[in-house]
């Protein structure tokens, strides 16, 4: 060798150990990823290496053009769900397809900027979304403890495993439970990968704990479980992960691709937007879960793109695509892996696995991959949540009382806490993105009741009786409408009405029609009516929606250039709506 030769290795071994922690933590997830690509791809209804090859094409690309590093994406539960009846109706030929269209919509809507509708979700719907994922995940590895059926029937068992299902399903299929022998030693795995994940990192971090987790079990089972007559479920067990490097669907023998028609896309069009917009939502809601553990920002447009493009390749070399792998994603995040060579080393050593690792990979036991999950799922609830519920249930005396020193001045609205509940249970009876969508609705209403609460109205006759002055305060849209009409007294106020608006911020089409039929009925009871000190931001409004603006209302939004280089936003005068006359009296410009 000459000195460059060695300078080169050396740069190398360098590189090595500087990454180590990012490669090896690769290494862990695409080992955890392997049973869940398997499972997940039973669940649609196509073969274990469609999974398999989504697993990495997925996580490559989403690590390449994503925008958020460390963060791992490949075939999903709540995903996969939603193509069971395309491929059982129409086969696997038209699912690739869907999956193309869903990631052409996910591409174009981060390039639109759609990323940010993110900033919609609420604290509470997070914190139900963390707790109720880390339930789910729990769940979801008992599947493990069922009996492993080689006959042609195990497929169609496999296929009731739907996390769409609810997160009991485990426990209320018909499949068979392990027993005896080798549900002690699977215990024994998983409390062996617990105690190794758990306590490897007080000892030392020059390892990933979540990979010693994983090769603890697996030498027990091969050095000790197996030489004594006894064995446990295995990789292999569930599904060999053989397989070969993908080519394009078009040109693969094994898949009769129809041509692109109107017709085929009248087929795949529900299935892409449901693919496309439950991708999206899980993998932002782990982006900003990520952005708080790590305090850092990703990009959730850029995100969206490198979601889009990766099932976009999926599609393309016969791959069910997906979106971010929470779990993983945190197993990830827990292992030191950070940056998108911990994401771009999962995909290399999955295909690695595909390709040429398989005859080892197949002997882990499974149960060892169990217990790095619970460890994850523990890490992934948000313990703390569980006393300020606590909190907001109790009256002020308990909570001030020294006897409850454990719950504590801890309240939020019961509203949060009930929004935090409402997003778990729906996790654990439908699934994570329904549960988000349900959260943000429940979110916005309790939000439009309280704001609409909030308008006040205050009325003060003047000393002679002839008129009187109402005093508008808070925020007038569709939910305070009604509240807004019951607090003026039309028929026993006086000829003389002066209405201000100057605490009063006018937002939607409801508010406007609001302000029309008070007018209406003031001038019905032949009373002068006066709307004045109206927000410039208000009345910009109104100017642009003049046309709806029954008769002399119209002129109450005329935005003057003085007003606004002035900047009298929150005072502009007395403006006489009810009248020609009024209006010139008060200064108003005609136009």
């Amino acid at each position: 060798w000459n000195k460059g030769d060695k300078s080169a290795i050396q740069s190398f071994m360098a590189w090595l150990v500087t990454n180590k922690s990012q490669l090896l933590s690769g290494v862990t997830v695409s080992l955890a990823q392997v049973p869940e690509a398997v499972a997940f791809s039973l669940v649609a209804g196509v073969k274990p290496i469609v999974g398999l090859h989504a697993a990495w094409i997925m996580g490559f690309f989403t690590a390449v053009v994503g925008g958020r590093p460390g963060m791992i994406s490949g075939a999903t539960g709540a995903v996969a769900v939603v193509m069971i009846d395309l491929v059982a109706d129409y086969g696997v030929e038209y699912l690739f397809y869907a999956v193309m269209l869903a990631g052409i919509i996910q591409a174009s809507f981060g390039a639109l900027g759609g990323g940010a509708l993110v900033r919609m979700i609420p604290h509470p719907v997070m914190v139900g979304f963390v707790n109720g994922l880390g339930i789910v995940i729990g769940l979801a590895q008992f599947n493990s403890f069922k009996v492993q059926d080689s006959s042609n029937d195990s497929e169609r068992r496999l296929e009731s495993r739907r996390l769409g299902g609810g997160a009991f399903t485990p426990f209320t299929n018909d499949e068979e439970w392990v027993t005896g022998s080798t549900a002690v030693w699977m215990a024994v795995h998983v409390l062996v990968a617990m105690f190794v994940t758990i306590m490897l990192p007080r000892l030392t971090k020059a390892f990933p704990s979540a990979l010693a987790g994983i090769l603890s079990p697996t030498i027990v089972e091969w050095a000790l479980v197996r030489p004594i007559g006894h064995k446990t479920n295995v990789i292999e067990d569930v599904s060999s992960v053989e397989g070969s490097f993908p080519i394009p669907v078009w040109f693969d023998s094994q898949y009769n691709m129809p041509s692109l028609s109107f017709d085929l896309l009248g087929k795949i069009w529900v299935t892409s937007v449901l693919i496309a917009c439950i991708g999206m939502l899980e993998s932002l809601m782990t982006l900003s879960l990520i952005d708080d553990m790590t305090g850092t920002k990703g990009d959730r447009n850029q995100e969206c793109i490198g979601q889009g493009t990766g099932n976009i390749i999926s599609g393309m070399f016969g791959a069910m695509g997906g979106c971010t792998t929470i779990g993983q994603s945190i197993m990830n995040i827990h292992n030191g892996g950070t940056t998108r060579l911990s994401a771009v080393s999962a995909s290399m050593f999955m295909l690695l696995i595909i390709l040429v690792a398989y005859p080892v990979i197949n002997l882990i036991p499974t149960a060892a991959l169990v217990g790095v999950m619970f460890v994850i799922c523990y890490h992934t609830i948000e313990w703390s949540s569980i006393n300020v519920i606590v909190s907001t249930a109790m009256p002020r005396k308990w909570r001030t009382d020294d006897k409850f020193k454990l719950a504590g001045e801890a309240k939020v609205n019961r509203s949060d806490a009930l929004t935090v509940l409402l997003v778990m249970a729906v996790t654990l009876w439908m699934d994570l993105a329904v549960a988000v969508v349900v959260g943000i609705v429940f979110s916005s209403l309790v939000f439009s009741w309280n704001s609409g609460s909030t308008l006040t109205v205050e009325r003060t006759v003047s000393a002679d009786k002839q008129s009187v002055t109402y005093e508008v305060g808070g925020s007038l849209f569709f939910a305070s409408i009604q509240p807004f009409m019951d607090k003026f007294t039309v028929r026993d106020d006086p000829k003389s009405v002066h209405i201000h608006f100057d605490n009063c911020d006018i937002y939607d089409w409801s508010a406007i029609e609001a302000v029309n039929s008070l007018a209406d009925k003031y001038n019905e009871e032949e009373k002068k009516v006066t709307f004045g000190k109206i927000s410039l931001s208000s009345r910009r409004i109104m100017e642009k929606a003049k046309q709806l603006l029954k008769g002399e209302v119209a002129a109450g939004a005329i935005i003057d250039e003085e007003e606004i280089v002035a900047g009298e936003a929150h005072k502009i005068g007395e403006g006489f709506i009810g009248g020609r006359e009024g209006r010139k009296a008060s200064g108003w410009v005609e136009r």
